[in-house]
C-alpha cells in the first residue's frame, strides 16, 4: 500500500467514525474500523521502514565488488560471444553445441533492458535467416553455421522454444515501432505465429469436441524433472504462446492486418480459458498454477509437484489469470519446498510429492524468483537469493547454469528429502555446472538488469578492467 492510499483509507475511516448514526446502528463495524485504522497507523510505518532497509541492503549487495564483477563478466560473456551476424553460441564450456533459438528470447529481453536494440535485431535475424535458408516453416531446437552457410543441428519440434523467438521479435517490434526489419520479416513471423496457434499444436475444439483441453501441446518439452523430455501440456508453453499472441495482435493491428488480429484475439481468449480450467488448482484453499498436465493411459492428469515451470508466467511477462494466482503459487512453493541448509536458503529446481525434492537449483529459476520478488517489493527474499549466489557460485567468475548438492553418493539430479539433508548430506558440497550457459545466464542478467533499475543503478554494467570471461 502506498502512502497516498493509506491517507485515503484513514480519511474515509475517520469520516465514518464521525457519523453518529453508524456508531449507534453498527457498533461492530465501528469497532472494526477503529482497529483497522489503528493497525494502519501503527504498523504501516514500521513495514515501510523495514522494506526500505531491505531495499537498501539489496542495493549495497549489487554494488559490492562480487556482484559488480559477476554481473559484468556474465553480461559481457554473452554480448561478446555473439558474432556480428547474430550467431550466439550457447555454451562457453562446449557442454551444449551451436546456437539454441530458445535462448534468443531471454537474450533479446536482456538486450532490451540495456538498450542494445540493434544487437537484439541481429540475433533474431540470424534465427530467421537460418530457417529460411533451410526451407523450414518452424524453428528447430539447435541451429549452427559453417563455411557453406546456415545449418540445422537438431530439428526437434519444441513449440515453447519457437514461442520464445516470436515473443522476442514482437516485444522488440512493439518497443521500436515500425522498422525496415519489421517490414522484411513480418510475413515470416506472421506465418510462425499462425502455425504456432493452429490446431497442429493448439488443441481447441467446438461444441462437438468438448473434451479438447484448449491448450497448446508440447510434444518435446525439455525438462529438468526426471531429466527428460515430456509430451505434455505445460504452463511454460501456454505462457509464452499467450504472451506472443498478445504482442503480435498489437503489431497486426498497427499494420492493418485486421483479419489475422481478430483470429489471434479469439485464440488468445480460448487459451486463457484453457489455462483457467486446466492449469489452475486449489492448494491451501487458494488458486495456484499447475506445472503441467501429463498424458497417461487414463487421459490427461495433473502433475502435482511444483518447480521452476510454475514460475514461467513471470518470465513470459504474461498471466492468463489474476496476479494473485501467481502470488499464491510462489507462496505455496516457498511453504512446501524452500530449504535452509548448508548455510544458504535455496529453492530446489523441482519439487515432488511425498516431501521429495531435487538436490539442484536451476539458473533461470533463480532469475525468475528475483524478478518476482522485485515486482512484489519483497527485498528480503532478494537478499536471501543474492547471499545464496555469493556462496554457491563463489569459485566461478561468471554465473552458473545451475548447481547441485553432492555428497554421500548422492550426485547430480537426484530426489532427496529433509532427512537426507540432515542425516546423509551434512558434509555435502555445492557444485556448479556449465558456467556461462546462454539460456540460464541471459535470464539471470535480464532479472538483474531490471532489479538494478529498481534500486536506481544502471542496467548496463561497466566493463571490469582486464576482464576475462
Amino acid at each position: 500500500m502506498e502512502w497516498s492510499s493509506l491517507t485515503i483509507l484513514i480519511g474515509k475511516g475517520t469520516s465514518l467514525l464521525c457519523n453518529q448514526n453508524i456508531m449507534k446502528k453498527h457498533s461492530s463495524i465501528y469497532i472494526s474500523i477503529v482497529c483497522c485504522i489503528l493497525f494502519a497507523v501503527i504498523y504501516t510505518p514500521n513495514m515501510y521502514a523495514q522494506t526500505n532497509k531491505e531495499k537498501l541492503k539489496v542495493k549495497q549487495l549489487l554494488q559490492s565488488e562480487y556482484f559488480e564483477h559477476l554481473y559484468s563478466r556474465t553480461y559481457y560473456s554473452l554480448v561478446d560471444r555473439m558474432d556480428s551476424d547474430g550467431y550466439l553460441p550457447e555454451s562457453l564450456t562446449r557442454a551444449y553445441p551451436a546456437m539454441f533459438p530458445r535462448t534468443t528470447g531471454p537474450f533479446v529481453f536482456m538486450l532490451m533492458e540495456t538498450n542494445k536494440l540493434q544487437e537484439a535485431e541481429q540475433t533474431i535475424d540470424f534465427v530467421l535467416k537460418a530457417i529460411d535458408a533451410n526451407e523450414m516453416e518452424r524453428i528447430p531446437r539447435i541451429i549452427g553455421k559453417n563455411n557453406k552457410g546456415y545449418t540445422i543441428v537438431d530439428d526437434q519440434h519444441q513449440i515453447d522454444g519457437q514461442a520464445h523467438v516470436i515473443l522476442a521479435w514482437a516485444r522488440l517490434a512493439v518497443k521500436r515501432g515500425n522498422t525496415k526489419f519489421e517490414d522484411r520479416t513480418w510475413k515470416q513471423m506472421r506465418a510462425l505465429m499462425r502455425r504456432t496457434c493452429d490446431r497442429t499444436c493448439f488443441q481447441y475444439g467446438n461444441d462437438k469436441e468438448p473434451t479438447r483441453p484448449c491448450l497448446v501441446k508440447n510434444v518435446d518439452f525439455e525438462h529438468s524433472r526426471d531429466g527428460r523430455a515430456w509430451d505434455t501440456w505445460d504452463l511454460l508453453t501456454q505462457s509464452f504462446v499467450g504472451a506472443s499472441l498478445e504482442e503480435m495482435i498489437k503489431i497486426a493491428e498497427r499494420r492493418g492486418d485486421k483479419d489475422v488480429a481478430e483470429d489471434w484475439k479469439k485464440k488468445l481468449d480460448i487459451l486463457k480459458k484453457g489455462i483457467s480450467r486446466q492449469l489452475v488448482i486449489e492448494r491451501f484453499g487458494k488458486p495456484t498454477y499447475l506445472e503441467m498436465l501429463q498424458q497417461t493411459p487414463n487421459g490427461r492428469e495433473p502433475l502435482y509437484g511444483m518447480g521452476w515451470v510454475c514460475l514461467s508466467p513471470i518470465a513470459a511477462g504474461w498471466e492468463a489469470m489474476d496476479r494473485q494466482v501467481m502470488v499464491n503459487t510462489v507462496d505455496v512453493m516457498e511453504k512446501l519446498y524452500l530449504k535452509k541448509s548448508h548455510g544458504v536458503i535455496w529453492m530446489p529446481t523441482d519439487g515432488y510429492t511425498q516431501g521429495r525434492f531435487s538436490n539442484e537449483m536451476i539458473g533461470k529459476g533463480i532469475g525468475w524468483e528475483i524478478d518476482f520478488a522485485n515486482t512484489e517489493k519483497r527485498y528480503g527474499r532478494i537478499v536471501e537469493i543474492l547471499e545464496m549466489i555469493e556462496k554457491v557460485n563463489a569459485n566461478n567468475p561468471i554465473y552458473m547454469e545451475g548447481a547441485w548438492l553432492e555428497g554421500n553418493n548422492i550426485r547430480i539430479n537426484k530426489q532427496i528429502t529433509d532427512e537426507d539433508l540432515l542425516d546423509k548430506m551434512e558434509t555435502s558440497v555445492w557444485k556448479v555446472k556449465d558456467a556461462g550457459n546462454g539460456e540460464q545466464t541471459a535470464w539471470w542478467c535480464w532479472a538483474m538488469a531490471r532489479l538494478r533499475k529498481a534500486v536506481d543503478l544502471s542496467a548496463l554494467p561497466k566493463r571490469i578492467k582486464n576482464q576475462k570471461n
